[in-house]
């Protein structure tokens, strides 16, 4: 409260490039922003659009630069592009969030050695302009730190929704979802896309067919095109989470399913190795 005892509400412009049109791509972002309206923070969410032009960019710098004035803080989503359009905001203080490919590079395909280089420079770039950077992982943040040792660094792990992620008994989960034959046990494999490269889905699928050689009993579960709503039913009915991917920030498929009393089998990819100690 102030000392006139009219409560301060912090206005935030938040900034993204999540196509609205895809809401399973941006559910970690609104789970975030419901959570912080929660708290009495007014949060503006601005799209920014397709930044994948010189044009576009320039327009949504000088959005941006317009916007800001109006706000308390400025929060850019996502580096890279993002980060690049709203680093040009005088509103101090200014944070950038660093997800993972907006930093982490890839040598899985053509596209993804030139996007994600294009995106580390860009994130690179813009991270002078900034007061603080958000990272989701200690090691991402060490990373980060030691090629900017004079910016402020943060650790800050992307929350999930622990009214909908939570444990619940396996069998009703699974007759919720149809059933399953006595004795199966199910491995997820959870990822929006399966042919992005960087979560190697066909390693994930090499690797379950030569466990359910030895063990029949294994199903494989995927999570692709369901929707989020329906996705904690299915975390709850597996008895294992699979993830492969080349680089991670935080992986939330992995926090949803330990949520959910989940174990999960992972590639050596952001803090798991430490959580799996």
């Amino acid at each position: 409260m102030s000392p006139s005892g009219f409560r301060l509400i912090m206005r935030v412009l938040w900034t993204h490039n999540f196509d609205p049109a895809k809401p399973s791509s941006q559910v970690y972002m609104n789970v975030a922003a419901e959570g912080l309206r929660a708290l009495g923070v007014d949060l503006h969410m601005e799209y920014l659009g397709n930044l994948r032009s010189i044009r576009n960019l320039l327009h949504a710098r000088q959005r941006v630069r317009e916007l800001a004035a109006n706000f308390d803080v400025v929060h850019a989503q996502y580096g890279s592009a993002c980060g690049l359009a709203t680093a040009v905001a005088t509103t101090p203080p200014k944070v950038m969030a660093l997800r993972g490919n907006d930093w982490t590079v890839s040598n899985q395909s053509a596209f993804q050695i030139v996007h994600t280089r294009l995106a580390h420079v860009m994130s690179r770039r813009a991270m002078p302009s900034f007061d603080c950077v958000a990272v989701v992982s200690e090691r991402m943040g060490r990373a980060v730190q030691a090629d900017f040792p004079d910016t402020r660094v943060v650790a800050m792990p992307s929350p999930i929704d622990l009214a909908k992620f939570g444990p619940r008994d396996r069998i009703t989960a699974r007759r919720a979802l149809g059933g399953a034959a006595p004795g199966e046990k199910w491995v997820l494999f959870n990822a929006i896309n399966l042919d992005d490269p960087v979560k190697r889905f066909p390693l994930a699928r090499a690797a379950f067919e030569l466990a359910q050689q030895r063990h029949p009993e294994l199903r494989l579960k995927l999570a692709t095109e369901m929707r989020h709503t329906d996705v904690a039913s299915l975390v709850a009915a597996c008895d294992l989470i699979l993830l492969t991917s080349e680089s991670e920030g935080w992986p939330n498929s992995i926090k949803e399913a330990l949520a959910c009393n989940v174990p999960f089998v992972a590639t050596d990819v952001s803090d798991l190795a430490v959580i799996a100690r």
